[in-house]
């Protein structure tokens, strides 16, 4: 996988993030970035290499930053493929592009809809039964819960859950404070809140 290429893309989009917080009344809330911290995509992308992931599924793929974090590290692995989810077509748009300019789009599957419904027909197909060996949740907060309960039957042992913004903004932790107690009653799931960005909260599937 050229660096280079990756590096390139992964930059340009920090530096529109950077001039999105500095001048916050010049872009529209539906066109912002909105993506993970760059300490929380080297932090995946180090686990993903030591997991050894090949299939990953992402709920709320926003511009493809954090996806482009999540294929450089499965790059190696053969049959490494991504399926990202997310219902804004100007989003996919923009995160099409910034796959084919990184030279990961070929491991990327994008579905567009809404998310729930599109991991209510996953989990219905046989061949998603303990499928995926990292799911990431980055999208509407208040549906955390639903989307985890849904994707746990498709992740494998061993198997992974991260979900973003835990802990920042303060004014999600009406949703995350729910969604850590639910995770954490799961007799089946062992979880822990990383402090770094925003706040990433690690579900690790034991049986």
């Amino acid at each position: 996988m050229p660096e280079s290429k990756i590096n390139s893309v992964l930059e340009r989009i920090e530096k529109q993030e950077k001039f999105e917080q500095e001048n916050p009344r010049e872009i529209l809330n539906s066109e912002k970035v909105l993506a993970i911290g760059r300490n929380t995509g080297i932090f995946y992308n180090i686990l993903l290499q030591n997991m050894k992931a090949k299939k990953i599924l992402e709920i709320g793929m926003s511009v493809g930053y954090s996806g482009i974090w999540f294929a450089d590290a499965i790059s190696n692995q053969k049959d490494g493929k991504i399926i990202t989810i997310d219902q804004d077509i100007k989003k996919i748009e923009r995160a099409k592009r910034n796959f084919e300019d990184a030279g990961v789009y070929n491991l990327v599957e994008i579905r567009h809809g809404d998310a729930l419904q599109i991991l209510s027909e996953m989990a219905d197909n046989s061949s998603f039964e303990e499928f995926f060996d990292f799911v990431f949740i980055d999208a509407d907060k208040e549906r955390y819960i639903q989307y985890f309960d849904t994707v746990l039957p498709m992740l494998r042992p061993g198997g992974i859950i991260g979900a973003d913004n835990i802990l920042f903004p303060e004014r999600f932790q009406k949703f995350s404070t729910p969604y850590l107690e639910h995770v954490r009653k799961n007799p089946n799931i062992r979880s822990v809140t990383i402090p770094i960005d925003n706040g990433e909260e690690l579900s690790l599937k034991l049986s």
